[in-house]
């Protein structure tokens, strides 16, 4: 059992986007230590432009006690912007986050959780399809609650989040949603799908970006080590307004201590 819901915490951490790593529901225990590192792909385009961002981050989860944790992550990427315009590129950090959590809830099958968390980018944003972004500084508060579906003869979970993004600068605050189920045919594998959200609330301020978006993952984990998994997916923004939905792959690794 332990050993089932390590897996699990380790893929809902490893289950965010180009935005801010997410913990899962069930916290580290104290003094464990989980490291992780992606390097991802995106690409949106339009019948007269194309952008493109790649980049790699490293993501590290520490339990403080038996119900706190810490986290944080690490962004830094290449955005390209093609268009009649001409050609753009910068590289820089992107968005990253700090973040503390506060287990509520854990029993044998199921788990609550509420965090905090400031996120901060530098000038590769999320949502936005240019390398030309002001910095900007963000306060997170989320709940997070996860249970087993099945146990035998196949391994089925889900996670549920939601969380209200407040934006200091100009960007519109956001509402953010997430679904995840995964499967785990046996100790080795592990098969994940996720649906994401942000909802602008439309309080941006002048020059502000005011965006929506919903977004599909898939993902594949193969524990190959004792203490090394590897995973490989893919994603595609479904449903956008006010920009140009995109597509992404990434490949990463993690690392349990």
């Amino acid at each position: 059992m332990r050993a089932r819901l390590s897996i699990v915490r380790a893929l809902a951490a490893l289950a965010a986007v180009f935005g801010c790593a997410d913990a899962s529901p069930w916290n580290r225990a104290d003094g464990d230590v989980f490291v992780a590192s992606r390097f991802d792909y995106f690409w949106s385009t339009t019948g007269v432009s194309r952008y493109e961002r790649y980049g790699s981050d490293a993501y590290l989860e520490f339990g403080l006690t038996p119900n706190w944790m810490l986290s944080g992550k690490v962004y830094y990427g290449t955005a390209i912007s093609d268009s009649g315009l001409g050609r753009f590129s910068r590289t820089r950090f992107g968005e990253s986050e700090l973040s503390l959590q506060r287990q509520l809830q854990r029993g044998a099958h199921s788990a609550t959780a509420v965090s905090i968390a400031g996120a901060w980018s530098e000038r590769l944003a999320d949502g936005l399809r240019t390398p030309f972004v002001e910095p900007d500084v963000d306060l997170e508060l989320r709940a997070l609650h996860g249970r087993d579906l099945i146990l035998d003869p196949l391994k089925v979970f889900l996670v549920g989040e939601t969380a209200y993004r407040r934006r200091f600068g100009a960007a519109a605050d956001q509402l953010r949603a997430d679904a995840l189920i995964g499967l785990e045919p046996s100790s080795r594998w592990l098969f994940m799908a996720e649906a994401r959200s942000q909802i602008s609330l439309g309080n941006e301020g002048r020059g502000g970006d005011d965006y929506s978006v919903v977004k599909g993952r898939a993902s594949i984990v193969w524990r190959r080590w004792n203490r090394w998994s590897l995973i490989v997916g893919g994603e595609k923004e479904f449903a956008a307004r006010a920009i140009t939905p995109g597509t992404a792959v990434f490949i990463g690794a993690w690392s349990e201590f």
